[in-house]
């Protein structure tokens, strides 16, 4: 770089295709979800976090006449898998919903979570929860995960499957050890597809 070189940060191109990433689901674990969505009728899936999985989702949601709704806190990458959606045919079907991340009043360490107001255009009737997002990789952030059993509960049919994913991680796992505590829900973890998959007890 010469002296007096201006530099930028790169831009993320909004029309490159999603791929698979050490960050998604693992494919065991999408396998999983995969299966639930097969077996219902007009599938309810709502997603925290989107990503290639979200784009896979949706070929089988509408493959069953349902809907697919993701959140996703940010915008650039938001813009990101909507593209790939209208590329494949499926902006009909899945919807990605810009949701900040702020402070929420079910969060847990004063970590923020979705914003609320976008979470008032979620399905009435949730059939599929998957929890992916937001990110809790961080020691500091590794119960940012928590609000979304507790803030989405009443929209939860009376059979619906909720997943977690990340669950060999500790945050994860502490998160669980609530959810089963304060929800009428019972999980099975599942190690080698690194999910917990819970139902109504």
């Amino acid at each position: 770089m010469s002296p007096g070189e201006i530099t930028s940060e790169p831009t993320v191109d909004p029309d490159a295709p999603l791929t698979w990433s050490t960050g998604a689901m693992t494919a065991a674990g999408f396998a999983v979800v995969c299966a639930e969505v097969t077996s219902r009728e007009r599938p309810s899936v709502v997603e925290c976090g989107s990503g290639f999985s979200t784009l896979k989702l949706a070929e089988l949601v509408q493959q069953r006449g349902g809907r697919l709704v993701s959140l996703e806190h940010d915008e650039t990458w938001a813009t990101r898998v909507r593209s790939n959606l209208a590329a494949a045919g499926l902006a009909e079907t899945a919807q990605i919903m810009l949701a900040p991340l702020e402070p929420h009043p079910l969060a847990r360490d004063g970590l923020p979570w979705y914003a609320e107001h976008p979470l008032r255009f979620l399905p009435r009737r949730i059939d599929l929860l998957l929890v992916d997002g937001p990110p809790a990789f961080e020691p500091e952030t590794e119960l940012s995960r928590y609000p979304a059993l507790p803030a989405l509960a009443e929209r939860l049919a009376l059979d619906a499957v909720v997943v977690l994913d990340d669950i060999d991680r500790r945050g994860e796992l502490r998160v669980l050890e609530a959810w089963e505590r304060e929800c009428d829900f019972r999980f099975e973890i599942q190690p080698a597809e690194r999910i917990a998959v819970g139902r109504r007890s």
